[in-house]
């Protein structure tokens, strides 16, 4: 069993190696985990590309045009906003974003708790962002093993943290009274929420799934591609492209979801961007997070 309560923080931030995945009790993910899996809890640094003259004018159009994109920068330490769009309380779909509030609902419902199965299961599921891994923990959340019983789990959840506004679970959700409910939609505001009461434990087990987020390896071509290689990148990505299915929140015929909830560790203070598009590209997401943390958290280069 692997266990990590809400409240601490001291000893459980990550550093630069494997032996960084250490909680506040002492115990170590990597040592717990599964050793099919072991290889996947490692940092993950900027890919350091050059933010060149392009990217720069790219980076002011996205910020003044007219698109369906919107962003939240924050810092994870104090919870101020330093940057956001004008539309960062809309509804987008958040397509695998959403998985960080299936991870969260567990743990909170099993008070900081995993099996190893589940820790096997979570890390496979944000670091890799594999679907099967997410409707199998989103069943394991619910009180009765089901879909509807699971997703019910992480909408409580949600609202007991006061994320409002938002669907964090996957899938439509069919009410004991019949009402359909679609999962899926997120907007910046409450994802920046989330990753600052994620780093600051706010709830059970927040410490464990902290630490699996700085693994992620999904991000290479989204906000990891402009950030410099001094600077760890953890959190989760979203993506999908299709038709709408939920157009009494989201107002676009076809979605093209691109989407990072991203954690910076710039020297030795944490940030949060989260950032959801859901008509661009990955190029979008990269530039976006690029030119802000040039703009604002001072990573070597000026705009």
């Amino acid at each position: 069993m692997i266990t990590a309560t809400a409240g601490s923080l001291a000893a459980d931030k990550p550093g630069l190696d494997v032996e960084a995945f250490t909680l506040a009790d002492g115990t170590d993910l990597f040592r717990s985990a599964k050793k099919s899996i072991k290889g996947l809890l490692t940092p993950v640094r900027g890919g350091g590309q050059p933010f060149t003259v392009r990217q720069k004018q790219t980076y002011r159009r996205l910020k003044t045009g007219n698109m369906p994109i919107q962003w939240v920068l924050n810092d994870l330490e104090t919870g101020k906003v330093i940057d956001k769009s004008d539309n960062s309380g809309d509804i987008f779909f958040g397509a695998s974003s959403s998985k960080v509030f299936v991870a969260a609902a567990l743990l909170d419902k099993q008070e900081g708790r995993l099996t190893r199965e589940q820790f096997d299961l979570m890390v496979r599921m944000i670091v890799k962002s594999s679907n099967i891994a997410w409707r199998e923990l989103q069943r394991q959340a619910g009180d009765d093993g089901t879909d509807d019983s699971g997703r019910q789990t992480v909408a409580a959840f949600t609202n007991k943290m006061g994320y409002t506004g938002i669907n964090g679970f996957q899938g439509t959700w069919t009410r004991k009274d019949g009402t359909k409910v679609h999962g899926n939609e997120l907007n910046t505001r409450m994802l920046a929420a989330f990753a600052f009461d994620t780093y600051h434990r706010k709830y059970p087990g927040a410490g464990i799934l902290w630490n699996i987020m700085q693994a992620t390896k999904t991000g290479r071509n989204k906000v990891n591609k402009y950030t410099p290689n001094h600077v760890y990148v953890g959190g989760k990505t979203g993506t999908y492209h299709g038709p709408n299915v939920s157009p009494k929140t989201v107002k676009l015929s076809t979605i093209k979801a691109r989407n990072h909830l991203a954690i910076l560790k710039v020297r030795d203070r944490y940030y949060g961007c989260a950032i959801l598009s859901n008509g661009g590209t990955d190029e979008d997401v990269a530039v976006l997070a690029g030119g802000l943390m040039r703009e604002w958290l001072d990573v070597g280069e000026t705009l």
